[in-house]
């Protein structure tokens, strides 16, 4: 009968094995802080593109398009920011050994929200 072993790679010259996930939770967590960012970059890139450079292309009314780009400029502020406290939240609640949830209405209202951008984007575009 034959065993299979299975060995892990001895790591690089300089650097120890870390005995637990803590190290991995906490890149992992700063991870997520630059996902929120990227996508508070790329929701003012949308906010830029719809409320500026959109009604330059036609005849269409400026106004609604610059206040759907105030609604994205809005969401991006809502990423960056919301982004920033979640993560000291959750860095408090990893030293701790402690659980950071969201609250469900946060949830609700920014998925309320981002809904209502894609609607009134669309049927803009209409």
């Amino acid at each position: 009968m034959t065993t299979n072993t299975v060995s892990t790679p001895e790591p690089p010259d300089g650097e120890r094995p870390f005995p637990d996930a803590s190290r991995r939770t906490y890149f992992a967590e700063e991870r997520t802080l630059l996902a929120w960012w990227r996508s508070g970059m790329a929701a003012a890139a949308v906010a830029i593109g719809i409320g500026a450079v959109l009604p330059k292309l036609g005849d269409e009314p400026r106004g609604r398009f610059v206040a759907l780009g105030i609604g994205y400029g809005i969401l991006a502020l809502i990423f960056v920011i919301g982004g920033s406290l979640r993560e000291r939240q959750s860095r408090r609640a990893l030293a701790t050994n402690t659980l950071a949830s969201v609250p469900g209405w946060v949830i609700t209202a920014i998925t309320l929200y981002i809904t209502a951008l894609v609607v009134l984007t669309v049927a803009s575009l209409i």
